[in-house]
């Protein structure tokens, strides 16, 4: 098996040099747009790509995990991720009207554990209609709609690969001045979201929801170069099958106020801090604020770096809120090379500890007491090399790494008169290395 896993990195390494050979072989390629237009204003675009990965922790799950007292482990494995893609979009002088639709077939190898990760293959979906009208008058409408099927969902209270959907759906109405210094905007929507797993696993019903969303936005050009701003945002998510709320309904409330504007002709800044609440079982004030700086030279350098904290529902602690430093650096070379660096901290506060009842004949779970508070760090460094302005290559490479002081012991009683214990842990370190060879045109 360890054959396997040392095979599958060479391939993928001897694939990486060639990438990374045409990257310093290649000539420029002269910059154009590309599609099939299908009227003066309509452009249609298709894509495939070809991805093989090694991901070292294929369901992010904790070394620490036991069953029975003995080390469930870790997976690793290759995917190869076959993704088809179609864009259509009319953009004229009025009116923006798009749609896309993305597929991607993630074929797990199984070379490590094929009972743990081939039978994880399975079809991803994303697709997105988009719409925007009066363009140029002082009234404008738009709306959205995001649809995905998702098999790595971005929980705070899983471990491990789930298969849920998820659906938003978002209308917004505009106001601005003939000379744009004013603008206010008001936008209404509704998110859902249901796990695959729910219809057969009843624990998975408590991280369903409904989610009805809305927010007004105000800014003012008071300056050339500056710009006040207002934002105001609820969120009103019920989790409407949990099982362990007596209480399903969570509602954070996040008021944003700043200002943002050029500081030199490279250096741009915001400045923001507000107000959040939290309304649920229990109720919790808190602070907002956002702290950004951009450096942008030419066309070709890009660095973005700030500071964000905001709260958000979650299933298991009716809220959590985020501390989250992030740096996203872009820096274009030769026209055609493109080399990204994304880096983000994430320290992880989270509310009061949902406690089911338990019923009789029920497992006997045990968690730990006090707060529980998680680190997130993120790391995805990437170069891109555009072979032609249709065919492109990417190699990139992923770090997740979470600390958790969190833990979950569940005794249950198997229909044999056993016990079985799982000792589960949140803790985990993820690496990604991936080439992406792309068609779109």
């Amino acid at each position: 098996m360890l054959n396997k896993t040392v095979t599958a990195f060479s391939v993928f390494f001897i694939l990486a040099s060639f990438c990374v050979q045409n990257v310093s072989a290649e000539d420029q390629q002269d910059e154009k747009k590309n599609g099939f237009r299908i009227t003066k204003d309509t452009v249609l675009n298709v894509g495939l790509s070809l991805t093989p990965e090694y991901e070292s922790n294929i369901t992010k799950a904790s070394e620490k995990t036991t069953i029975d007292g003995v080390k469930v482990g870790t997976v690793s494995d290759m995917i190869l991720h076959y993704s088809p893609s179609i864009r259509i979009k009319l953009d004229d002088m009025n009116k923006t009207v798009g749609f896309s639709v993305f597929l991607d077939y993630n074929h797990y190898l199984g070379l490590q554990d094929k009972d743990a990760s081939k039978k994880l293959s399975d079809l991803d979906i994303k697709s997105g209609l988009i719409g925007e009208f009066n363009k140029k008058g002082r009234a404008f409408f738009d709306f959205s709609n995001h649809f995905s099927r998702n098999a790595s969902p971005d929980g705070q209270d899983l471990s491990g690969r789930h298969k849920n959907i998820l659906d938003n759906f978002v209308l917004g109405l505009g106001l601005k001045n003939i000379e744009d210094t004013l603008l206010m905007k008001v936008q209404a929507g509704v998110d859902f979201n249901y796990y695959e797993e729910s219809k057969d696993q009843s624990a998975y019903k408590d991280y369903n929801y409904v989610s009805f969303v809305g927010d007004i936005f105000g800014r003012w050009k008071f300056l050339p170069k500056t710009t006040v701003f207002l934002k105001a945002a609820y969120r009103y998510q019920d989790y409407y099958e949990s099982s362990i709320r007596s209480d399903s309904r969570s509602m954070p409330v996040n008021i944003f106020a700043g200002i943002m504007g050029q500081i030199t002709p490279h250096l741009s800044a915001k400045l923001s801090a507000g107000y959040s609440v939290s309304i649920s079982k229990d109720i919790r004030h808190d602070y907002n604020a956002n702290a950004e700086l951009v450096f942008k030279y030419g066309k070709n350098t890009l660095l973005t770096s700030g500071y964000l904290r905001n709260m958000r529902p979650s299933p298991y602690y009716q809220h959590y809120s985020t501390h989250r430093l992030y740096l996203n650096f872009k820096q274009k070379m030769a026209r055609v090379l493109l080399a990204k660096l994304d880096f983000s901290y994430s320290f992880l506060e989270f509310g009061p500890q949902i406690i089911p009842d338990a019923a009789p004949g029920s497992p006997v779970v045990t968690i730990p007491g006090g707060v529980r508070e998680d680190q997130l760090l993120m790391l995805n460094p990437s170069l891109s090399y555009n072979i032609l302005s249709w065919f492109g290559l990417k190699l990139s490479y992923e770090l997740e790494y979470r600390t958790s002081d969190y833990d979950r012991l569940v005794v249950e009683t198997l229909p044999d008169a056993t016990t079985r214990t799982v000792h589960t842990y949140y803790d985990f370190i993820d690496h990604k290395v991936l080439l992406n060879i792309a068609l779109d045109y």
